[in-house]
């Protein structure tokens, strides 16, 4: 069973989603950020995003353009030190927040996997920063990373 189905498939990533973008916006550092996306469908992006890395179908990058352009929508921010800490913090509470299953393996995979996205994404954060073109967007079980 692949992550994306012991969360609960796509109406689980989609609450997730939900949950964690409304914590973003309450959050004084996130706010930013979070109410600038300049794009009406991020949630639902997202969710497909997330849903993609935990072994759900390939809609984000059917449709959206997939990892490098993910990484192209982050990169040369300057973002604040704690941001990542932040963004990781909302996450994990919106596990609780979407009804997310308690179970401690899938936690733990969801958890090690925000934390190791939130990393790579603040590593493209400097104003210099180039993301390679065509990344493949990352896989994720309940090992890790697994492309």
């Amino acid at each position: 069973m692949s992550v994306y189905e012991a969360a609960g498939g796509a109406p689980a990533m989609l609450a997730l989603a939900t949950d964690f973008h409304a914590r973003c916006l309450a959050d004084p550092v996130l706010e930013h950020p979070f109410s600038h996306t300049g794009n009406p469908e991020h949630v639902r992006r997202l969710a497909d995003y997330w849903g993609e890395v935990f072994g759900g179908p390939p809609v984000y990058s059917a449709t959206h353009g997939g990892h490098s352009a993910m990484l192209g929508l982050h990169a040369n921010m300057g973002a604040e030190d704690d941001l990542g800490d932040r963004f990781v913090a909302c996450f994990v509470a919106a596990l609780d927040g979407a009804g997310l299953p308690a179970e401690p393996r899938l936690r733990a995979a969801l958890t090690g996997y925000i934390r190791w996205a939130t990393d790579e994404v603040m590593a493209y954060s400097p104003a210099d920063a180039r993301v390679p073109a065509r990344l493949a967007t990352p896989r994720w079980d309940f090992a890790g990373l697994r492309a």
